[in-house]
């Protein structure tokens, strides 16, 4: 890693971090404790944010290289940001300098420099988008929305909603998420950004699907594919043909949706985008066990880890390794089912991501069952049920129930699972789709025998 940071007043340059994260804050919070006039602190703490600001660009050109950058004006003369020679690099400056960038954040606002103040969040998101550290990424998009709102820049305030948005929606805060992404999409109708339309379009698309809204999520993602078209934005097309395939494969309409994930396969590998090509992938695998093609279903699976670990990217591979889970079962390779859900669950807690955490218990609660071990798969389905109760998801609430209840009738425990199919058929109330209602008659005829 190359660059240093600008020389500061005060402590060595080369003093710890947490010394740094101090100096930050005495900056912002506590001015008149220093000696230098106030013109030399202002210039310095601007420095010192400035430097943080090109320095986190230039590590998400590694981590995320495939997110739009936000533009930026030069650093300056005599000031040189952190270059990386690659991902790895890039990411240990972040993990490093987290809790730095945080207070980089706060102290900006504090000194009234709201440039820096939401770009700094704004550059930040395509970081925060792959681990989720939803506390601060919450906590900087706020400073940004403020900023941004003061400065009266709409289009920087579109970014901040988008990024709220996002936060909200892998924490499955939906409703709150709707709300930030419906003003976004606001904001960019205004200012003309069609682009940032088709975007946010996508965006409220996905919080739809993942409230299982299918047929709003599917309009959401048409409109947003219609726009991407027009304005030849190839890799968005490509994403959101993707996720056209996961509705409609959601909707149960199966040849419909291979229709979509192979086209968007094809465009992803044609534009060498890999994490693509594994989202795709991933669906392409619940398409083809669904058709019982077990085997290509974890061909399919195993190739789109094969992309998540090339890239050490864990948030796709938590996601996707419920799916390998799922193609191992269906090849009987129970033992290795129950690797991929523990190593999801593992994967999904250090994400922070609860909804995922818990779909991952409920696979992990399936493979014992289907191991003829009934107590430790009710034992998973009890878990995965409480956390989806509490993140308000009463579709995999039901799925959870479901599972438990065919857990504890195999345990001999009929009335419990009765109570538990009853309970799981309440939580479908509000779900209409094929899927839903496939369930819903099944747990009927479970109830009536």
């Amino acid at each position: 890693m190359n660059g240093e940071r600008p020389a500061v007043p005060g402590p060595d340059r080369h003093e710890s971090h947490a010394e740094f994260h101090d100096l930050l804050r005495a900056y912002a919070a506590d001015q008149a404790r220093h000696e230098e006039p106030s013109e030399e602190r202002g210039a310095a703490l601007r420095r010192v944010l400035v430097w943080y600001l090109h320095s986190a660009d230039a590590a998400q050109t590694w981590i995320n290289p495939q997110e739009a950058h936000i533009p930026l004006d030069p650093p300056g003369d005599g000031l040189t940001p952190a270059s990386f020679a690659g991902y790895d690099e890039a990411m240990r400056w972040y993990e490093t300098e987290r809790g730095n960038l945080l207070a980089a954040t706060r102290a900006a606002e504090e000194a009234g420099l709201d440039v820096i103040a939401w770009q700094l969040p704004a550059v930040l998101r395509s970081v925060h988008m792959l681990l989720n550290p939803f506390e601060e990424w919450l906590a900087m998009g706020r400073v940004g929305l403020r900023a941004a709102r003061r400065l009266g820049d709409r289009t920087a305030e579109a970014e901040l909603l988008e990024s709220l948005g996002m936060a909200c929606t892998q924490s499955h805060h939906l409703a709150e998420g709707a709300e930030y992404h419906q003003g976004a999409l606001a904001a960019r109708r205004e200012t003309g950004d069609r682009l940032g339309e088709a975007l946010s379009l996508n965006d409220i698309g996905l919080i739809h699907l993942r409230g299982r809204r299918l047929e709003a999520a599917k309009d959401h993602f048409e409109q947003a594919a219609a726009l991407f078209r027009e304005l030849d934005a190839a890799h968005w097309e490509a994403v959101v043909t993707a996720n056209l395939a996961e509705v409609t494969y959601e909707l149960a309409r199966l040849e419909e949706a291979s229709a979509f994930v192979h086209r968007a396969l094809e465009m992803h590998r044609e534009l060498g985008n890999q994490g693509g090509e594994g989202n795709a992938l991933r669906i392409l695998s619940a398409i083809q066990r669904e058709r019982g093609r077990p085997e290509e279903a974890l061909a399919s699976a195993e190739r789109a880890l094969e992309i998540a670990r090339t890239h050490r990217n864990h948030m796709w591979e938590g996601y996707w390794l419920l799916e390998l889970g799922r193609a191992q079962q269906a090849n009987g390779a129970f033992g290795d089912a129950l690797v991929s859900f523990q190593r999801a669950a593992s994967l999904q807690r250090r994400l922070g991501d609860r909804a995922r955490e818990a779909r991952a218990w409920d696979g992990a609660g399936e493979t014992y069952r289907r191991l003829g071990r009934p107590g430790e798969a009710a034992d998973f389905h009890r878990r995965a049920a409480a956390a989806h109760r509490e993140l308000d998801d009463l579709w995999h609430t039901a799925l959870s129930l479901d599972g438990l209840a065919g857990a504890l009738r195999e345990a001999d425990a009929t009335e419990e699972a009765r109570g538990r199919w009853a309970e799981a058929l309440r939580a479908l109330t509000s779900y209409d789709d094929p899927r839903a209602v496939a369930l819903r008659e099944r747990l009927s005829a479970a109830l009536a025998r």
